[in-house]
């Protein structure tokens, strides 16, 4: 038999919803849930606690019945936070506040806290669980298609529910399911007809046990109404009554609320194995195709860089305030702000009058904090006056008898510029834009760890390229591709500090101006990109590009390591993966994946050694790509790119003026080596 259970997701947020229209969604789209309920189909409902707040404004008795029919058993309310927001993109401190404000809601309006959270738009790390279980919830509904896509658990884990493995914690997982609910979708809208349906739907029953299947698990607003389009009187919820009445009388089903099929299951061997659903090649987990992945938020959407970049600065600000003493009322007020501002759907297709509010809000909760910031910089100044940094210690060290720094050793060739500074030993390529040819960190190894593979390296045809570091690549969308791998004027300066080699390179899309800094004082080399264009449409634009040379890491213990939305690093080993988060979906997505790197670092290293990329998302924001291959003639190609732009279908961004972000590439020894 199966247990049959669903989740209608009611999101008033919805990018292509206007204000206008909540009443009516509320009218067409979630009474007919409830009404489902009351005649006796039990079903989960889930919205974020503002959709919830926005529905209590509108229609205060339609929260009200949430409420009755959750206290009678006859539905069941779901979590998510405070707003639907893609939480391996947002700092852990951020998330926290989501998930702990949003339970204040659901307690305040509902008189009760959900145990069950729906994981926002599907979108999933490992170090989410931990973040789930502090704020008290006992399980997480997650899709199964794309997890087992990778993880290839046994096929039987979809019909029992499991427990997901975080970093120090683990939670029970009810499976959502993409072609589920897909085929669900398509017969309500009667694409298919409801026999094709419910054959699809038994497909998956065991004659002689039990097994739990998620019938629905998505939007609440496509049925009776049409997202951008408005009100469709279609009989959608009447077609769907006549599917759960077609399965209520069947006896090879019963339909159940989510936490039903954890209650049943607990005991049976089948059920609450340990199972990771994350992966090195999708560290980040999503729904339904390959085009629908986290990149859309990150770097697609209408101008979600910018967007991004904003609030990762108000982030910082908040949290300063929130050091200097601001009041906890003061700081509640911006937490919840910011929660909101980092909503999903403002990164998407979102329509003017929606995108229109956003930026005001964002705007305000910027200068807002800003201006009381800058009312107490006198204080902050003078609390920091006088206190020794640790680099300048560090150099203190390096001073020759003398009392003065030590002189770096930089040597100009035909095609080449050669500097050592004692901590670092870097080549950079003046035909090919600066690009570095190699960069070696004595104090960690005498072996090159980044830099240029020329063509020839691998005997591998499919690798059989020249790859470059530190250089730019735009590719548009139609495929046209611009980069600086040119030849250059390179301007050298040298201070105490470091070694800085900059220039201006003329390219098709504007003016990129490429420094180089070389560390005098620890084993640390960076890149900043300054861009000016006039008018950059949507198109993948990817710089802080980084090229791993094998020679230089063990790869039986080659790793990566960042920091996807929770509160503890990620690693994943990397041998015998392949990994290709740069490569595009289809002529119109340009990328498959990212990685969050939500505190700005990701770090990759062996046994022996770690290498450490930073940047600062609050100067402008960005996600790391991998590319990995096991070559077949046993090498490895390993690739870091960092993209501030791609195109998909939610694209919609131009840019004019300066851009500006740095990245710095800092090698180390590990303690146990």
């Amino acid at each position: 038999m199966l247990k049959l259970y669903s989740v209608f997701h009611c999101n008033l947020a919805f990018s292509m919803i206007p204000p206008s229209d909540y009443n009516e969604v509320i009218k067409r789209c979630y009474w007919p849930i409830l009404d489902l309920c009351a005649e006796g189909y039990p079903i989960g409902i889930e919205m974020s606690a503002w959709t919830l707040r926005e529905a209590e404004k509108i229609d205060p008795a339609f929260v009200r019945r949430i409420k009755e029919l959750w206290e009678e058993g006859r539905c069941e309310f779901i979590g998510s936070g405070y707003s639907q927001s893609i939480l391996p993109l947002i700092p852990a401190e951020v998330n926290r506040w989501n998930l702990e404000i949003g339970n204040e809601y659901y307690n305040e309006m509902l008189g009760k806290r959900p145990g069950i959270a729906l994981v926002n738009e599907q979108t999933y790390s490992r170090g989410l669980v931990d973040l789930y279980k502090e704020a008290g919830f006992e399980a997480i509904v997650m899709d199964w298609n794309n997890p087992f896509q990778h993880n290839r658990f046994p096929k039987d884990y979809q019909y029992y529910p499991q427990r997901a493995a975080g970093i120090k914690r683990e939670i029970d997982l009810i499976w959502s399911n993409s072609i589920a609910f897909q085929k669900f979708q398509r017969c309500a809208h009667s694409e298919i007809t409801i026999d094709e349906y419910l054959e699809y739907v038994f497909s998956h029953n065991l004659d002689n046990g039990q097994r739990a299947f998620a019938l629905y698990t998505n939007d609440a607003e496509v049925f009776d109404y049409r997202p951008g389009n408005g009100a469709a009187d279609k009989g959608e919820f009447k077609r769907i009554k006549e599917i759960l009445k077609r399965i209520r009388s069947d006896k090879r089903a019963c339909l159940t609320l989510p936490s039903a099929a954890l209650t049943f299951f607990k005991g049976d061997g089948r059920a609450f194995n340990i199972v990771r659903l994350e992966s090195a090649e999708a560290p980040i987990v999503c729904k339904k195709q390959d085009k629908y992945n986290p990149v859309r938020w990150a770097v697609a959407g209408r101008d979600s860089v910018h967007i991004n970049t904003e609030c990762y600065r108000v982030y910082k600000n908040i949290k300063r305030l929130i050091e200097a003493g601001a009041s906890d009322e003061l700081s509640a007020c911006f937490k919840e702000a910011l929660c909101g501002l980092w909503g999903s759907d403002f990164r998407t297709n979102t329509i003017d009058e929606k995108f229109q509010s956003f930026q005001n809000r964002l705007g305000w909760l910027k200068l807002t904090t800003e201006s009381l910031l800058e009312a107490g910089t006198g204080k902050a100044a003078f609390a920091c006056a006088g206190r020794q940094t640790p680099a300048a210690e560090y150099q203190k060290q390096e001073m020759s008898a003398e009392g003065k720094a030590l002189r770096a050793v930089i040597e100009n060739f035909e095609n080449t510029i050669r500097v050592s500074t004692g901590t670092v030993e870097a080549e950079f390529l003046k035909n090919k834009g600066s690009a570095l040819k190699s960069a070696v960190f004595p104090e960690v190894s005498k072996k090159p760890l980044i830099g240029t593979i020329p063509h020839g390296f691998y005997e591998d045809i499919a690798l059989g390229a020249d790859y470059f570091s530190g250089h730019f690549i735009n590719i548009s969308k139609d495929g046209k591709k611009t980069a600086d791998l040119k030849e250059i004027e390179i301007n050298i300066d040298e201070t105490d500090d470091a070694v800085s080699l900059s220039s201006v390179i003329p390219i098709e899309i504007g003016t990129l101006w490429k420094r180089f800094e070389v560390s005098k004082t620890a084993p640390r080399i960076s890149v900043t990109y300054r861009l000016k264009v006039a008018g950059l449409t949507a198109s993948s634009l990817r710089l802080g590009i980084f090229t791993f040379i094998p020679d230089g890491f063990d790869r039986e213990t080659l790793w990566f390591e960042t920091v996807n939305g929770g509160a503890s690093p990620e690693r994943f080993y990397l041998k015998g993966r392949t990994i290709a988060h740069d490569e595009p979906v289809s002529q119109s997505v340009s990328a498959s994946s990212c990685l969050g790197a939500t505190e700005g670092w990701v770090k990759f290293g062996d046994r022996e050694k770690t290498v450490t990329v930073q940047t600062d998302k609050s100067k402008l924001f960005s996600v790391p790509m991998l590319k990995y291959i096991d070559s077949t003639d046993d090498k490895f190609f390993l690739r870091l790119y960092h993209s501030i732009g791609e195109v998909d279908d939610t694209a919609w961004w131009v840019w004019r003026g300066y851009n500006e972000v740095s990245f710095t590439v800092t090698a180390e020894r590990n303690e146990k080596a």
